[in-house]
């Protein structure tokens, strides 16, 4: 006969062995273990980066059913619209609108690296095999105003395709103290169908339904939308402070003769390649690739004014085509034009070894350099990070 004693001892370790397994259970199928368990930015990103939804994963109804209908996009473009607007410091005056709530949270984070807090905005859900069950997005800003350095919107459109640039784009955002992060959720052929958005170009590659920078019935194209309309209306882009900034990675044969080509959505007409010349505009990818040529003596950075040969410039970008001047209803068909172009997009093609974690603190310091603070009146800027305290 057992004793009670025993009996309770076999409940006990009966007990623990399943919490450590729903542990470990939550740990792999759950978005809601990394706003848990990581307590960096860095960590976090890279948490979440797990769940992108995979290459091929959809067929014709699966894709049907993870994009948002008339009413989740509307509340897609309210919650980021608040969480810009957010000011609270721990992130309560953001309200997931309620069609969105069994899907997406907002999380205040503290990042223990910079003891900064930060408004998380992130799917709960998933569906097999640790798929996002929608993979609209990730978004991140500030918790407080005061903390927004520079207007600058950094994001990563091609999550787990283009190596490291999740987790790039999280760094150069905190290191500049920048105003959003937005990273895609799904994998840019997950569904492997063509988009009829963006035809193929001169490179006849072909782009999908599920590439964010080619097709605008995608929830990060939207986002990115909602984030330009958002700074048009609140002061403007001033060049000097702000862009918008895409991060993207190329394979060593693509224009190999460049560590990191950057564009702006401009192409390699005549009339293009001489607004790139023109030193009469202020042209923040100019300045960023002059910066960086100093940072990284030993990389190569060229624009298409440097390497017209490069088909790296971001023409079918329909983000960089609407910020260039083309109208929102003509994205799909309509390249952007140096008559247009704003130079407020920066498109920046880079190989593996700018993507790298050892190099982070150099990008911080080529965009702390590039971009004014815009800390007058309000706080005032560190020396030492070059951020507003």
């Amino acid at each position: 006969m057992f004793s009670l004693k025993s009996l309770l001892l076999v409940y006990l370790a009966v007990a623990s062995w399943k919490s450590l397994n729903n542990h470990v259970t939550l740990k792999e199928t759950s978005p809601k273990y990394c706003l848990v368990r990581q307590n960096t930015l860095s960590n976090l990103i890279s948490c979440l980066d797990a769940f992108t939804v995979s290459r091929n994963f959809y067929d014709a109804s699966s894709y049907a059913a993870a994009q948002p209908t008339n009413g989740e996009i509307s509340a897609w473009k309210t919650i980021i619209r608040s969480m810009l607007d957010t000011n609270s410091c721990d992130c309560s005056d953001i309200r997931v609108p309620l069609v969105l709530a069994h899907l997406y949270t907002v999380t205040m984070f503290l990042d223990t690296d910079t003891s900064r807090k930060f408004c998380v905005l992130s799917e709960i859900t998933t569906s097999v095999h640790r798929n996002y069950t929608k993979g609209w997005g990730l978004m991140i800003v500030p918790a407080s105003a005061k903390h927004i350095s520079r207007p600058l919107h950094i994001s990563a459109p091609h999550p787990q395709a283009d190596i490291n640039t999740p987790q790039q784009a999280g760094a150069i955002f905190s290191l500049v103290g920048a105003h959003s992060l937005l990273i895609s959720g799904r994998f840019r052929s997950a569904y492997a169908v063509g988009t009829d958005c963006v035809l193929p170009g001169r490179s006849q590659k072909r782009y999908f339904k599920t590439d964010p920078t080619h097709d605008i019935d995608e929830p990060f194209s939207v986002a990115n939308q909602v984030i330009r309309n958002w700074q048009n209306a609140n002061g403007g882009c001033p060049s000097q402070s702000c862009a918008y900034v895409q991060l993207h990675g190329k394979g060593a044969s693509s224009c190999a003769a460049d560590t990191i080509f950057i564009s702006s959505g401009l192409g390699t007409s005549p009339s293009s390649l001489s607004w790139y010349q023109n030193t009469t505009l202020d042209i923040p990818a100019r300045r960023l690739r002059d910066e960086a040529r100093s940072v990284f003596p030993t990389w190569t950075f060229s624009l298409p004014s440097d390497n017209p040969k490069c088909s790296l410039t971001a023409t079918g970008n329909v983000f960089g085509r609407l910020v260039n001047g083309v109208p929102e209803t003509d994205v799909c068909v309509s390249e952007a034009s140096a008559l247009t172009a704003t130079a407020e997009f920066i498109h920046i093609e880079q190989a593996i070894v700018a993507r790298q974690s050892n190099v982070y603190e150099k990008w911080g310091e080529v965009f702390r350099r590039v971009f004014r603070t815009s800390c007058t009146g309000r706080t005032v800027e560190d020396s030492k990070t070059g951020l507003c305290m």
